[in-house]
């Protein structure tokens, strides 16, 4: 049962680790979209208009058909199109750049953003598990709820020492143990609002995507329009057909026909409704940037812009707020770069707190009980090492495939992928070779070092973008991207150096060169007087 107990434990925390340092590359998913394809890179040029009237002049959209316009907005530098042009049989999905105007590859030219994104709700597990597309997030918000009674209860452990450990490392300390203790309980504390805001956060997510038929069902009977009605405060009216021909305003004439009460709203979507007839309709979705519980939505007649029904951002209902509340908040759409770069810095260090909890239990546990089978638990140590310092490590190997994959070559973005978990694979079956697991640390940690500069070399002799070029170009996402970059990679060597000084810096171990004399045991020792 002990080892059942340490199984289960190590195993679930190196799960967390992968939901925690996955997600904090999924708060830079759009720049990193930017990052890897040189065609989003720079200042948006073309407004939305620009970028769909041509290509529906040329590929019209059906008539009676629906039409969704995604917009470029923030950081966003490309439009998205869902539509089936005329004459078709099937849907198109169109990306446009804003920067360049150029059409991309469906999907973009990378999958790097959209692994690292779906590997945060272990999305991946829909080609293990049996169930529905969606089970891995039903995985990761269980995961989400154990995160949170583990918060808990290390906090309910560090209570009475709170004073004292909150901000105690001992940074000269030979001992690597108490530097990885020191620096689970700081950092477990610094982070503790972060740990479980995300953790309740996500499990509210997980719960909402997967059992949305059942609440539907259960709160508003089933009826879309309740639903509707209860999110966004109103009901698009239906596009009844006329049988009229009518064209059809593009997204900036709609966005310029609203009312005052949506100054300072981006638009999200726009959605058409019965595409090219008078009866047509367009509904509007839109949010206020960077604030939260603020969404909005609004239903025009396509073809003259008159309103017909429409709730501004402002006036969200109670159910649309809280929705909205804990998706951005979970997402960090609020505050801007400042909140992203400490939620990011956040979301590292609760990745450190989960993958030290498992070293300290390994190596300070195991030995103290007698319970624990060494085998066990030397074969967990290195499997917390694959699978922690593996990940560290496999990252930058994405963001070099994105960057030297050829744009022609079939099938680039599954390479893409496929190379990123063939690479961890390869790092968590190397973790259990070699001399020691403190070897086996340098060296995979030493590694991502090497990786995360050679991706900023990467980028710099594929796109000629490199930090000085950015700057002139005004490329600011690609120069902070690499700069993030040179930094890991300074810490992680770092990391390696100091590790390596602390184990020499360990006194030498001490070998026993002659056996024990047994003690005496159940010897009478007669004491009198000795016989002449």
């Amino acid at each position: 049962m002990w080892d059942a107990h340490s199984a289960t434990g190590v195993g679930m925390g190196l799960v967390l680790f992968i939901i925690f340092f996955a997600g904090s590359f999924s708060l830079y998913r759009v720049a990193l979209d930017v990052w890897a394809d040189p065609a989003l890179r720079g200042t948006p040029q073309y407004s939305t208009d620009d970028l769909v009237g041509p290509l529906f002049a040329e590929q019209p959209p059906a008539v009676g058909s629906d039409v969704r316009i995604f917009p470029a907005y923030g950081e966003r530098r490309a439009a998205f199109l869902i539509y089936t042009p005329e004459g078709a049989e099937r849907r198109a999905i169109k990306q446009i750049s804003s920067t360049t105007g150029e059409e991309l590859a469906p999907g973009g030219r990378s999958r790097m953003s959209l692994t690292l994104f779906q590997l945060h709700f272990l999305l991946q597990l829909r080609y293990i598990l049996p169930g529905p597309t969606l089970i891995g997030i039903a995985v990761a918000g269980v995961f989400a709820v154990f995160m949170l009674f583990a918060v808990i209860s290390g906090l309910l452990i560090h209570l009475k020492k709170l004073p004292k450990d909150w901000h105690t490392v001992r940074l000269k300390e030979r001992r690597v143990r108490t530097l990885v203790a020191d620096v689970h309980t700081v950092l477990g504390l610094v982070g503790l609002p972060f740990a479980i805001g995300y953790a309740i956060t996500g499990a509210i997510l997980a719960v909402m995507i997967m059992l949305a038929p059942q609440i539907d069902e259960h709160l508003f009977g089933g009826d879309a329009e309740v639903s509707e009605l209860a999110q966004y405060g109103v009901i698009a009216p239906e596009a009844d057909s006329t049988g009229q021909a009518a064209s059809m305003l593009l997204p900036d004439a709609v966005q310029a026909g609203l009312p005052e009460s949506w100054a300072g709203v981006y638009l999200t979507r726009f959605q058409y409704k019965n595409w090219g007839d008078a009866g047509g309709t367009v509904t509007v979705y839109g949010a206020v940037n960077e604030t939260v519980t603020t969404k909005g939505k609004a239903t025009l007649r396509a073809a003259t812009g008159e309103m017909l029904v429409h709730n501004p951002p402002a006036t969200p209902t109670a159910l649309g707020a809280t929705y909205q509340a804990v998706h951005q908040l979970h997402y960090s759409d609020v505050g801007g770069w400042p909140m992203d770069a400490l939620l990011f810095f956040l979301s590292v260090a609760t990745s450190v707190v989960i993958l030290t909890g498992n070293v300290l239990w390994i190596v300070v546990r195991r030995p103290k009980d007698k319970r624990a089978t060494p085998l066990l638990h030397r074969i967990l140590g290195r499997l917390t090492i694959g699978v922690g310092c593996g990940l560290v490590a496999a990252v930058p190997v994405i963001f070099i495939l994105a960057q030297l994959l050829p744009d022609d070559m079939a099938s680039r973005k599954v390479w893409e992928e496929s190379g990123f978990f063939i690479a961890w694979g390869i790092f968590i079956i190397a973790a259990f070779f070699g001399r020691s697991a403190r070897r086996a640390v340098r060296w995979q940690l030493g590694l991502a070092a090497v990786l995360c500069a050679a991706a900023v070399l990467a980028n710099g002799f594929v796109t000629g973008t490199w930090l000085w070029t950015a700057v002139a170009q005004d490329f600011w996402i690609v120069f902070w991207i690499d700069l993030g970059l040179l930094m890991a990679a300074t810490i992680l060597a770092v990391c390696v150096v100091q590790l390596r000084k602390r184990e020499e810096q360990l006194p030498p171990t001490r070998v026993q060169t002659t056996a024990p004399k047994r003690p005496l045991r159940n010897v009478r020792i007669r004491t009198g007087a000795v016989a002449q």
